[in-house]
């Protein structure tokens, strides 16, 4: 697995249009309790971190820094995305299981188990 494979993922998300970009609509997604899991690419701002994090704390959904906001942006067939959020339950879980295993945080012994 590599990152390439959740940047399809994300290409795939966003024509089935459960995929919102974008600061201030995936705010008020979180807001309206419509997003599932927060990615904040790792170029953003001290401030859009921390903001993100607080939103992602205060209602209780996941949120990932990582990717760049050049590479969001093109997996999702736009311009620069600091912040995504995904709003459909099943696709949330898959991106953050994909994104743990890529960056090693994943339970290795129940995914590579034959």
């Amino acid at each position: 697995m590599n990152s390439t494979d959740i940047y399809s993922l994300l290409g795939i998300t966003q024509k089935a249009r459960k995929l919102i970009s974008g600061q201030d609509s995936v705010e008020r997604s979180i807001n309206a309790d419509k997003v599932f899991l927060i990615i904040v690419s790792i170029d953003t701002s001290k401030n859009t971190r921390k903001k993100m994090q607080n939103l992602s704390d205060k209602k209780n959904i996941p949120v990932f820094f990582w990717g760049q906001s050049g590479e969001l942006g093109k997996a999702i067939g736009k311009e620069q995305r600091k912040v995504i959020g995904i709003t459909d339950k099943g696709i949330a879980k898959e991106i953050s299981r994909r994104i743990n295993l890529l960056t090693g945080v994943g339970d290795i012994d129940k995914t590579t188990r034959i």
